[in-house]
């Protein structure tokens, strides 16, 4: 199948290189079927998610543990029943970005983070119940904190 991506141009996948957003993402549930799509061939710290429904459509979405290294999301036993995860150990996070000029000021949602069950390639956006995690966390800040030059 080939499919005319937002940032890559035209590009082949695979029916098994998909993901199915149960539900849809906040704001998009009606757009299930997507392309996870990497900038960085080497690893996953920011990937382009495209819808194949709308090929204007595209997230980008960042690894959180790159960025913040200390991250804990916890799922509830309802999430886990819902991505058919036998462990938490199956799931990936990735954290929707906002990606700003100049690039320390770009966000992302640690609040609401996508989980993707890898075996299977399920997905839900997830609301996590722990307070210390926001919608809008700034990179730049997040970076200084972990001592790194933003």
């Amino acid at each position: 199948m080939n499919i005319n991506a937002k940032y890559f141009g035209e590009i082949s996948y695979e029916k098994q290189d998909t993901i199915q957003i149960i539900n849809g993402l906040f704001g998009f549930e009606s757009y299930t079927d997507y392309l996870p799509l990497s900038f960085h061939d080497e690893n996953d710290s920011m990937i382009s998610l495209q819808s194949l429904k709308d090929e204007t459509l595209s997230f980008i979405l960042m690894n959180p543990f790159m960025i913040y290294p200390d991250y804990n999301p916890k799922l509830s036993k309802q999430d886990l029943k819902e991505l058919e995860a036998d462990s938490p150990d199956d799931i990936s996070f990735y954290v929707i970005s906002v990606i700003r000029e100049p690039s320390n000021q770009s966000t992302v949602n640690l609040r609401a983070p996508l989980a993707v069950n890898a075996l299977n390639r399920k997905a839900k956006q997830v609301m996590l119940e722990q307070p210390e995690y926001t919608f809008r966390h700034i990179i730049g800040d997040m970076l200084q904190k972990e001592g790194e030059p933003c």
